[in-house]
């Protein structure tokens, strides 16, 4: 009996320690690559926003993975709208009347070119906790029933 008890903690901690593996971040990280564009904004008078064009879209519609570097010590640039169908991005924040070089770097998909590993990506975090759920339930039943080890 007490092999079994001890196989059944062995299988809890190993369970606990695969769940504290970041697979979801990795997952984001693997689907994602981060890309800096670079524009030119003019600001006329009493002007303190900014458009610009992106190149490819924010990954995932995600504003949130945007930020901006600028040229101009005046400036403080944050995202202030993201406009989905023409990718266009406002920044609010820039010095009026002004000329600045503003990089924006935000996440885009990496696997645009694969629609099947971005399938697979989609369904992973849950083939993962499904996992995770059903391994020690299996193998406790296991032990318990006689069959393992």
């Amino acid at each position: 009996m007490g092999g079994r008890i001890f196989l059944g903690f062995l299988i809890i901690v190993t369970v606990a320690i695969l769940f504290m593996i970041p697979v979801t971040e990795a997952i984001y990280d693997y689907r994602t690559d981060v890309r800096e564009d670079p524009f030119t904004v003019v600001t006329a008078p009493a002007v303190t926003t900014g458009n610009m064009t992106l190149i490819k879209p924010i990954y995932d519609n995600d504003t949130a993975t945007t930020a901006f570097s600028s040229n101009n010590t005046n400036d403080s640039p944050l995202y202030a709208a993201y406009d989905t169908a023409t990718r266009e991005l406002e920044v609010s924040g820039l010095a009026a009347n002004s000329t600045r070089l503003l990089t924006v770097s935000y996440d885009v998909d990496a696997l645009s070119a694969s629609a099947a590993v971005s399938t697979l990506m989609d369904y992973l975090s849950w083939i993962w906790f499904i996992l995770l759920a059903g391994f020690p339930a299996a193998a406790i039943a296991a032990i318990f029933m006689g069959r393992a080890g």
